[in-house]
């Protein structure tokens, strides 16, 4: 069992956002730009980008004022909101200075992780029907990013109606940009269709698991199960801990859970306009 410690929430949320800064190109012509303040790292792209905001602030760092006055300026000369995402292992108090700044608080999202040994997980049987797991290669791109786009679009309700063009669109465009070369993109097939996709990368010893989602029409038949399984186990050896971050109460989490995955902490999302 982990506990939610100061310096295993500075690990998890300082691989987070290097893998963020990765698949943005942070310190590349035409990447994203980067700030490191106050023991937090943040990310600033093209507007509507995923990765732009602020991981780890004032983990093992003090916050002052200057602190939060660069990093308004960092993206209010870029045309961006800020988006803070403050773990409660922070330095007591922040999340009252930000309010009191004119945050707003947005939502929240869940960090789970587990320890990673060397033991392998189960993985579904080879058997007409069960899903299977590749990964992605040049002929596969497109099938990924269609999944993804649609699975994420359609969210959580496989009942509700499929989402409209623009918004799969939209939703692909964002994941388009973690189509990264450094990180290995999973498809989960049942029978010839694509079901379901993911992504895992390895950063210090930490595996992240990102960007799963599933079609509505294949969900409730083990495709996320058996991406999960699998990215586990083609980090083994190469990590000892294991993470990823959802959506409070989603299904996601409780397939992450029956893998042993454990909330460590919940993050608030503070945006500034």
């Amino acid at each position: 069992m982990l506990l939610a410690t100061p310096e295993l929430a500075r690990r998890v949320d300082r691989a987070e956002i290097e893998f963020c800064a990765a698949a943005a190109g942070a310190g590349l012509p035409g990447g994203a730009a980067s700030i490191e303040v106050a023991g937090g790292r943040g990310l600033c792209g093209v507007a509507g980008a995923p990765f732009n905001k602020v991981l780890g602030l004032g983990l093992g760092a003090a916050v002052e004022d200057a602190d939060l006055d660069a990093i308004e300026a960092f993206y209010d000369e870029r045309g961006i909101p800020v988006q803070i995402e403050l773990c409660p292992l922070a330095v007591s108090g922040l999340a009252g200075r930000l309010t009191k700044r004119g945050y707003q608080l947005a939502g929240f999202e869940n960090q789970l992780a587990r320890p990673l040994g060397t033991e392998p997980f189960a993985e579904p049987l080879v058997e007409p029907g069960a899903p299977r797991v590749t990964l992605v290669d040049a002929s596969t791109d497109a099938a990924w990013l269609r999944v993804v786009a649609e699975g994420f679009a359609a969210g959580e309700d496989a009942s509700a109606r499929p989402p409209a063009p623009d918004v799969v669109e939209r939703v692909g465009e964002a994941m388009r940009q973690f189509m990264h070369a450094d990180y290995e993109r999973l498809i989960a097939w049942i029978g010839d269709e694509p079901a379901g996709a993911g992504q895992a990368y390895v950063q210090d010893r930490v595996l992240g698991i990102a960007g799963t989602a599933t079609l509505p029409a294949f969900r409730r038949r083990g495709a996320h199960h058996a991406l999960v399984a699998r990215a586990l186990n083609r980090a083994l050896g190469r990590a000892d801990l294991a993470m990823t971050t959802t959506e409070p109460g989603t299904v996601s989490q409780r397939t992450f859970e029956r893998f042993g995955f454990q909330v460590i902490y919940t993050r608030a999302i503070f945006v500034l306009n």
